[in-house]
């Protein structure tokens, strides 16, 4: 309003109308604090936080990046489903109803609500500028073709008796991961906006860190500790995030971003060895040798430093193993990883005859199927042996373990090789991203490529495919990876010309 009122070229007018406006936003600021104050002190203190809802709508209109921000802020920072670490109650984002109905039974989430809201305003300023911006690419075409597959199961889910509810949840990370590709493609248009979202998954995912840390002082002493605290999906986030501060690292880019990531990795580390999913560990090798090829190509100048690293690390390793090899606690969860595929004890040995038997059984529902897959929504049917667990986990009945040979049950060959062939693509495109010369959007580039191999594995051995986070947090970087591209072929093209002008 002092902008307003002091602007060049203000009237008289324009003074008296920001002087009548004071007053206004006074009384409004007020009666939002107090009823933020009475939220708080009831006994839903987070329902305070739906005020801060009503000023989503004129952020995301006015910066267009903050909607892409919002959605992988969201990603970051709020569980999919409540938990519970033993006796202790899970953190307190997962209370958080984002990606519930809105209504009791309503298939209606917040996310849904907010990914609606930014699609339409991407949409209104397409109209006003008369330039949506979308992607155009080899990833683009094989998200298109993955989405018209998914388009293609659904209907045969519906005509072979499949509960429309059943197959709404399991196509929306399909559909999370398509949007958020396309919103983050159109509307990160600068340099800022792609730092930014380096910036949000640091942030979000040092926050779930820190929060990890708290749970783990809060129930290591308990007399039988939890074995997990945290969701199944930090395994992802947290093996970006190491990967993202070592790619910052490498590449020479300095700056705040750097120190925070910095600053925050040993608690990162930390939450994940207190976790204690052994896909975590899978992420973090898989994507490491992914870092390194890339950097070892991209980075002539390096390669000498990345030889001497590898030499350390095999030190390390070798020292490493053998000591905490059958030794448990928070030091040994990498090596406990490796000893469980080697020579589990007997509860890993349950865990992997489980996943053994699960993977039979879905070879035998793929074989049982058309060419074009049993669609999304018909049960699984477990014809072969397996320990019957859907008391503990209902979801398993229709959305096992190995997402990979789910997707192939419910699509079809073709269904595995298109989404193959997309990641692909993406892998292509990072690494020409790595390569382009320019360090900062270079990193972006090698994030998007690990982020599809740490998907794979999630998804290989976890539900990768299912959670909605890690939907929308692809789609984000995948989105971000088009926007640099286009970004530099934009300096690229008006090089030639600056140099003429001077």
């Amino acid at each position: 309003m002092s902008t307003m009122a002091m602007a060049p070229g203000a009237g008289a007018s324009d003074a008296l109308r920001a002087r009548r406006l004071l007053p206004v936003a006074v009384l409004g600021a007020c009666g939002a604090g107090l009823v933020a104050a009475k939220l708080a002190a009831s006994q839903h203190p987070l329902t305070f936080l739906g005020l801060a809802g009503l000023l989503v709508p004129a952020a995301i209109w006015k910066w267009r990046q903050a909607g892409v921000f919002l959605l992988l802020g969201a990603a970051t920072m709020v569980e999919q489903f409540t938990y519970s670490a033993g006796t202790h109650p899970g953190v307190f984002t997962t209370h958080i109803p984002l990606y519930g109905g809105v209504t009791k039974g309503g298939g209606v989430s917040l996310l849904d609500l907010l990914i609606g809201l930014v699609f339409v305003f991407w949409l209104m300023r397409g109209v006003l500028d008369r330039s949506w911006e979308a992607p155009r690419s080899p990833v683009s075409r094989g998200l298109i073709a993955l989405l018209g597959l998914v388009v293609l199961a659904v209907g045969i889910g519906l005509s072979r008796g499949g509960k429309s509810q059943v197959i709404l949840y399991e196509v929306r990370p399909w559909f999370y991961l398509s949007v958020a590709y396309l919103l983050a493609g159109s509307l990160l248009r600068t340099r800022t906006a792609l730092r930014g979202v380096m910036w949000v998954l640091v942030i979000g995912t040092g926050f779930k860190a820190l929060q990890g840390v708290q749970m783990y002082i809060a129930v290591r002493h308990q007399p039988v500790p939890p074995e997990v605290i945290l969701s199944h999906e930090e395994s992802f986030f947290f093996g970006l995030f190491l990967i993202l501060t070592l790619s910052l690292w490498l590449f020479g880019v300095r700056g705040r971003l750097r120190s925070v990531a910095t600053w925050l990795a040993p608690a990162v580390l930390l939450s994940d060895m207190a976790n204690a999913r052994r896909t975590a560990w899978a992420i973090i090798g898989t994507t490491l040798i992914v870092l390194v090829c890339v950097a070892y190509s991209s980075l002539p100048e390096k390669r000498p430093a990345l030889r001497r690293l590898l030499l350390i690390v095999a030190g390390i390793s070798a020292v490493y193993f053998p000591l905490f090899w059958s030794k448990a606690g928070l030091l040994a969860q990498p090596a406990r990883s490796l000893h469980s595929m080697i020579s589990p004890d007997a509860r890993d040995l349950s865990s992997n005859l489980y996943r053994v038997q699960e993977n039979a059984n879905l070879a035998f529902n793929i074989r049982q199927t058309a060419s074009l897959g049993k669609g999304f929504g018909p049960l699984i049917i477990y014809a072969l042996p397996i320990t019957d667990i859907s008391k503990i986990d209902p979801f398993i009945t229709f959305l096992p373990h190995n997402s990979v040979l789910d997707l192939w049950m419910r699509l079809g060959i073709q269904g595995v090789v298109v989404l193959l062939l997309l990641l692909a693509a993406v892998v292509v495109r990072g690494c020409a991203l790595a390569r382009s010369g320019d360090r900062e959007l270079a990193v972006l580039g090698v994030l998007s490529a690990c982020a599809v191999v740490a998907y794979l594995v999630q998804g290989y051995n976890d539900m990768g495919f299912f959670w909605f986070r890690i939907a929308l947090c692809l789609g984000t970087l995948l989105g971000a990876m088009e926007a640099a591209h286009r970004l530099l072929a934009r300096e690229a093209a008006a090089a030639p010309v600056a140099a003429v002008a001077e």
